[in-house]
């Protein structure tokens, strides 16, 4: 015996509409041809199905057993499809996101609120990380999204560019130095200056552009971006940031053009062959929204 998915899915019609025109609009098909697959199922299960009285077609005692059988069938395949919903939409799913402290406020901050704020079926964990940690932590799956500063120049395919900014020297608007058009090494000699970590593809750049000058600045402080926003606001020295952490930070200073010239770039980056999902599309295409209104305004 070998039943055929569309003579049930007519008999499951005819049963649940009670007669072979309404199970034919249901099914898009014409009358005699719901007609002929209830006929061919009959010849296979050698039951009689439907009896007719009068101008109404009604259900044999056996159809109704056989509905049975046929409605547990169908239900397992609307779990069946409901879970395919639930994972395309990462319906309890939970879904993680790190990113490095320049990116979460505002940017990341209203993203979420933006794409995910009415969206109370999505779990979300948010972690704020360096950029080292979190591109491992990427690499291992163990983070479905992240938000990165890097080097301009990234081919990889699991990596979206969110905006790119240039280092500036970042100081409180009374400094002797605020009223220059540009900072270079040699200015910042007699200065405390406030460099990011050692990690930071900024960091790296300032080390090679300071290398090539015969002095040394006679003090540094090496801490975050933000905090060196912070510590530039307070007077503490002059930080050598990007134009993003100086937004983030929100501090009231004087950013002046730094050279030699220093571009750090925002990235966002996915896990090596992992799905798109498209929440997190979103996110990310908010978060470029965002930085790109930031920079215009």
């Amino acid at each position: 015996m070998r039943l055929k998915p569309r003579q049930v899915e007519a008999f499951r019609s005819v049963m649940m509409t009670g007669g072979i025109t309404a199970a034919a609009e249901a099914m898009n098909v014409t009358q005699p041809a719901v007609s002929r697959l209830i006929r061919d199922l009959e010849e296979i299960v050698e039951i009689r199905l439907f009896e007719r009285v009068g101008t109404r077609l009604m259900p044999t005692a056996e159809a109704t057993q056989l509905f049975r059988e046929v409605e547990r069938l169908y239900l397992g395949l609307d779990q069946i499809a409901q879970a395919a919903d639930d994972i395309r939409r990462h319906k309890n799913i939970v879904l993680r996101i790190a990113s490095v402290t320049s990116l979460v406020r505002p940017y990341l901050h209203q993203a979420i609120i933006d794409v995910v704020g009415n969206r109370p079926d999505i779990p979300l964990v948010i972690d704020v990380e360096n950029s080292r940690h979190i591109w491992d932590m990427v690499e291992k799956n163990r983070y479905d999204l992240g938000f990165v500063f890097s080097s301009p120049h990234m081919g990889d395919k699991n990596v979206t560019r969110l905006h790119s900014a240039h280092a500036v020297a970042a100081m409180p608007a009374g400094h002797r130095l605020a009223g220059r058009s540009v900072i270079t090494p040699v200015d910042l000699i007699n200065e405390r200056v406030l460099i990011p970590g050692r990690n930071s593809p900024l960091r790296l750049s300032l080390d090679r552009a300071f290398s090539r000058e015969e002095h040394q600045p006679v003090s540094t402080m090496e801490t975050s971006m933000l905090n060196c926003c912070y510590f530039a606001a307070a007077g503490m020295g002059i930080g050598i940031v990007d134009y993003t952490s100086l937004r983030a930070a929100g501090t009231d200073v004087v950013a002046v053009p730094f050279e030699p010239r220093i571009e750090v770039s925002y990235f966002a980056i996915r896990p090596s062959g992992a799905q798109r999902i498209m929440v997190l599309d979103n996110i990310v295409e908010r978060m470029k929204n965002l930085m790109d209104i930031k920079t215009s305004s």
